[in-house]
């Protein structure tokens, strides 16, 4: 008869989450797993199956909680939802941490980099993070095209992946250490080509 479960999976799973997004997968081992969930290999393993399964599931669990996170901070009413697209972008510039203490990078782009090309299922995890982002950015585009703060000839999808793909670039940038200045500088530059109410 097996025996009752003393842990809480999810519990474990962000702790190896955490773990994941700071070291990456090739940089995390098992005893380390061990050592930031407290559970011994055998508990990991029966639980689990193996790393790889943990971090699918901990990779996972970060992308759904990032979009719901996204739909959250995004969400309001359409007067203000312009603003609430330069704040997300502007932040991007902000938190990008110092010399000091670099950024701890977005488990989405650490995993879409270091697996994506040869891991079909963290691939596809992450494709469909993207797809979901994408479509919350262009539904507060939609939002602010209704309050006439975008241009209503503007497309919300090509824009949305416009704004997605300068976030991805200036996270980028970001964990490889440029200055904070240079991000701020595109920050800005981005929102003006996106969120202008002209023609």
């Amino acid at each position: 008869m097996a025996r009752p479960r003393t842990f809480d999976e999810d519990t474990v799973v962000r702790a190896a989450r955490d773990q994941f997004r700071r070291c990456g997968y090739s940089g995390t081992s098992l005893d380390d797993l061990v050592k930031v969930t407290g559970l011994a290999k055998a508990s990991i393993y029966n639980a689990f199956g193996d790393k790889h399964a943990l971090y699918i599931r901990a990779f996972d669990n970060y992308c759904t909680e990032a979009v719901e996170a996204l739909g959250a901070e995004l969400g309001g009413p359409d007067e203000t939802a312009a603003e609430r697209l330069r704040h997300l972008i502007r932040h991007m510039a902000d938190t990008t941490g110092t010399a000091a203490e670099p950024p701890v990078s977005c488990f989405l782009s650490k995993a879409t980099a270091e697996l994506a090309a040869r891991d079909p299922e963290v691939a596809g995890i992450a494709q469909r993070a993207f797809r979901q982002i994408e479509d919350v950015l262009a539904s507060t585009l939609s939002a602010a095209q209704r309050a006439g703060a975008v241009s209503a000839s503007r497309d919300c999808r090509s824009t949305a992946r416009h704004i997605l793909v300068g976030l991805r670039g200036m996270e980028a940038l970001a964990a490889a250490g440029v200055d904070r200045a240079v991000l701020a500088d595109a920050a800005e530059s981005i929102a003006q080509l996106t969120l202008s109410p002209g023609p």
